[in-house]
């Protein structure tokens, strides 16, 4: 066992801009990463780039105002800071220059994650929860993309990153709550993104990310361990009362964010989809995720923990 370091990781997402503080240890079998503290800010980068196509002045000056927030707790709490960012600032036109603006403005560089980067850094972060042996599929849907894993046992056979998120969806469903038949042309644009999912049979399903989480209500208990399992029948269930009641009706039944909730329709149709293309009943939803990974990535290598691997030749 090495010697704890304490790493922050700052995650730009497409719905919420999170910050994980942990500590790190090294091990015979990988990184052991144990949180301390999460902090997170709903902010809905990847609805503004689906209408408009770039984050704009707004909402680029609110998240300048997050992350030096953030960066200050992160530098405070821990050893290191580590910033990465998602498909939504992946797909702004406006991306490269406001990633170039805040890395020079906050002294630390932010790092834009490819897709096949953030697969794997997800799967780092969940790969003690998976089962040792047996083909399983990892499902990491946030608000612009989804990730998606086929794994052999704890390791990655191949993966995919699906254009496919809850915000992204979100801002093209019409109505309060979703009209039907909005809801069922965005269950078609999510079957032609599926078709390019890798090829499996997993016998077991995992999820983590934004729309899993909230479906699971894992929002509610932060710093605790554990899983929860969802079935196809619950989410039948849940997208009946999705589809029934208004997102500020249901959010003040649950005591979430009603912003939150609203997303809740499409995040629920694209796990669900994933689900049935890989004739899968049920998933297990895992608190860890992509956070995780960036610590456990940062801590086997400070200086390229964000890059993707050499191609194979």
């Amino acid at each position: 066992m090495s010697e704890r370091v304490r790493i922050a990781a700052i995650d730009i997402g497409s719905d919420t801009v999170h910050l994980l503080i942990a500590d790190v240890t090294g091990s015979p079998d990988g990184p052991l990463v144990r949180d301390v503290e999460q902090r997170g800010e709903l902010i809905e980068l990847g609805r503004l780039v689906a209408t408009t196509g770039a984050v704009g002045k707004g909402a680029a000056t609110q998240l300048e105002a997050i992350l030096v927030r953030y960066l200050k707790l992160g530098r405070r709490g821990g050893d290191r800071v580590v910033i990465g960012a998602t498909e939504a600032l992946r797909r702004a036109t406006d991306g490269p220059a406001l990633v170039d603006r805040l890395s020079g403005e906050l002294g630390e560089p932010v790092r834009v994650l490819s897709g096949a980067k953030e697969a794997a850094l997800g799967l780092a972060g969940v790969v003690h929860r998976l089962d040792p042996a047996g083909s399983q599929l990892l499902i990491d849907s946030g608000g612009a993309s989804t990730e998606v894993t086929i794994t052999d046992g704890r390791r990655a056979v191949a993966s995919a990153s699906l254009p496919v998120g809850a915000a992204l969806l979100g801002a093209e469903l019409r109505g309060d709550p979703p009209e039907a038949l909005s809801w069922a042309l965005a269950g078609v644009r999510i079957g032609c993104a599926v078709s390019s999912a890798p090829a499996g049979k997993p016998s077991r399903a995992w999820a983590t990310g934004g729309s899993a989480h909230n479906l699971a209500g894992l929002e509610r208990t932060k710093g605790r361990s554990g899983d929860q399992r969802l079935a196809m029948a619950e989410l039948s269930t849940l997208a009946t009362r999705l589809l029934a009641d208004p997102a500020r009706k249901l959010a003040r039944r649950s005591q979430e964010d009603p912003a939150r909730v609203a997303i809740l329709p499409p995040g629920l149709l694209i796990i669900a989809a994933i689900l049935a293309h890989y004739d899968l009943d049920e998933l297990t939803v895992v608190p860890e995720g992509l956070r995780e990974g960036m610590v456990a990535a940062a801590f086997e290598n400070e200086a390229g923990w964000w890059q993707d691997p050499p191609p194979k030749r």
